[in-house]
This record gives C-alpha cells, sequence and structure tokens, in this order.
C-alpha cells in the first residue's frame, strides 16, 4: 500500500510532498492489521482535486468512503484551498485516511506537530521534516477550576441519569451516563493514571490504551461501571460510577495539594439514594 501511495504521488507532478503521520508514525500506538494509512499529500492546486470525484481510484477498489469536510450541515467550498479528506476503505482490507493540503496552506504543516515521517520531498521543503516526539499527545495536567469544574459537572450530570431512570426514560438516562457523565469519569481517571507517571504519558484516542497504565484488576473495576441491562442495572452502575470517581479524583487532589470538596459528592449521592428509594415498589422494566 505504501508503495502504490507513493507510486501516485511521483507520478502526479501536483503532488510535491508525502508524509506518513497517525499511529504508524506513533512509535507508542498498537501496531496491527487494522492500522490506518494516514496520509498527508502536500499538492498544489487543491481544486484540481477536490473537483474530480474520480481520481482517488486509483488507490484500489472502495468498500466505503466519506469526506468529512463536506457535511451536509457544514458544506465544503470546492472554490477554496481548505484542507481535504478522504476517509476510504478499500475490499481488500486495507484503509486510508488522505489529507490533501494545498501548498498555499503550508503553514498548517508547519505549525503541526504530531509524529509524523516524511515519504516524498520533491522540492526540498524545509517544513517538510519527521517529528519523532510523541509528547504532544501526553496528558496534560489540570489547573484547579478545570479539576473543580469536572468534579460538579461529574455530579451535576449524575442527577439527570437518576432523573431518567424515576420517569422510566431509559435512553434519556443511559445516553446521559455514557455520552455526558462518563467523558468526566475519564478525564478524572486519566489525570489520576498520569500522576503516577509525571504527565508524560498518553492513553491514546478514546483512552484505549487504558490497560496498559492499570492492574488486571483495576480494569475489570472500571469495566464493570458500564451498565449491560435495564434500569435496575444503571442505577447500580451509577452508585458505582460515584465511589469510583470519588476515590480517583480524592488521588488527584492530594497530588496537587488541592482541597476536594467531599461534602458536595455526599449531597449528591444521598439525594441520589432518595430518589431510587423514591420509586421503589414501582414496577421497574428490565
Amino acid at each position: 500500500m505504501l508503495d502504490k501511495i507513493l507510486k501516485i504521488a511521483k507520478e502526479d507532478f501536483r503532488i510535491r510532498g508525502v508524509f506518513l503521520n497517525g499511529s504508524r508514525a506513533d512509535s507508542d500506538a498498537t501496531k496491527d492489521e487494522y492500522c490506518d494509512y494516514d496520509i498527508v499529500y502536500l499538492v498544489e492546486n487543491i481544486q484540481s482535486f477536490t473537483n474530480d470525484k474520480e481520481w482517488y481510484k486509483v488507490f484500489g477498489e472502495i468498500l466505503i468512503m466519506q469526506t468529512s469536510d463536506d457535511w451536509y450541515n457544514e458544506p465544503y467550498d470546492y472554490s477554496g484551498k481548505e484542507n481535504f479528506h478522504y476517509l476510504m476503505q478499500f475490499t481488500d482490507g486495507n484503509r486510508i485516511d488522505l489529507t490533501l493540503v494545498d501548498t498555499g496552506n503550508i503553514t498548517w504543516v508547519r505549525e503541526n506537530k504530531e509524529p509524523r515521517k516524511i515519504l516524498l520531498n520533491k522540492d526540498n521543503r524545509e517544513e517538510l521534516y519527521d517529528i519523532t516526539s510523541t509528547s504532544i499527545y501526553n496528558i496534560t495536567p489540570p489547573g484547579e477550576k478545570e479539576f473543580h469544574d469536572c468534579c460538579n459537572e461529574f455530579w451535576w450530570l449524575s442527577l439527570y441519569v437518576a432523573k431518567g431512570l424515576c420517569r422510566e426514560e431509559f435512553l434519556y438516562a443511559k445516553i446521559h451516563m455514557e455520552h455526558y457523565q462518563m467523558p468526566m469519569l475519564l478525564k478524572m481517571l486519566n489525570w489520576s493514571i498520569a500522576v503516577d507517571h509525571d504527565f508524560s504519558i498518553s492513553t491514546g484516542k478514546c483512552s484505549k490504551y487504558l490497560k496498559r497504565f492499570l492492574s488486571k484488576e483495576e480494569m475489570q473495576n472500571f469495566m464493570a461501571l458500564f451498565p449491560e441491562g435495564g434500569y435496575e442495572a444503571i442505577w447500580e452502575k451509577l452508585f458505582l460510577q460515584y465511589d469510583f470517581f470519588n476515590k480517583v479524583a480524592v488521588k488527584v487532589a492530594e497530588y496537587f495539594g488541592w482541597k476536594y470538596d467531599t461534602t458536595e459528592f455526599q449531597k449528591v449521592i444521598d439525594y441520589a439514594r432518595e430518589m431510587k428509594t423514591n420509586v421503589t415498589g414501582r414496577e421497574i422494566l428490565f
């Protein structure tokens, strides 16, 4: 696939540079058959590519493709020179996430500090150089206000979950737990892990490398926070998340020497218990 990517670039005078980024350029990333080829083509006259609806077919037989910059409510300006992405899954199992960058937008290349490997530099541009450091992905330490806001948001959102459970509004409760409350828990958990490594590590996109930094037991405890069934299961996991969040928040606060308000935590959990008690005896749907 890399040979094909480079052959196409070498034979097309409009393509002036090529580099590899993403997981294949990241020394810390998992390497397996599922890795995408994240490729950037530095091109002259990007419009000659974006207005041609056939040129990308030279890479192979496409199973499905997405042009994420041209969405129904945010259409791409095909008369402009902004970056353009082709996300291509091929029938042979390969996938290319291809970004076109116009040479007039070379500032984007200069300012991008993600790891990359230069594969082709026809014009010997100084902006095209390898970047091996992965520090840009490292978890950054929070400020004190960010820490307290994260705590407050977690507790606040948890009562939306409880309200949805009391009303037997399944999706309302589940979505608030998994899509709004969980990111706060993950943020705190990431800070807790980074504390042990002086904030010199990354858990990856969507915290996908958590198991690298948690013991088997800790990972199992984390996975147990996600509900599998109906209302009663979500209630159970809600209270487990309360305890889990509280433990990691205490750890982070102690590391930075910040005061952690356990009063707010206790008031919220007591209120949630009262809400659950009030619906006891009602028919719960499973």
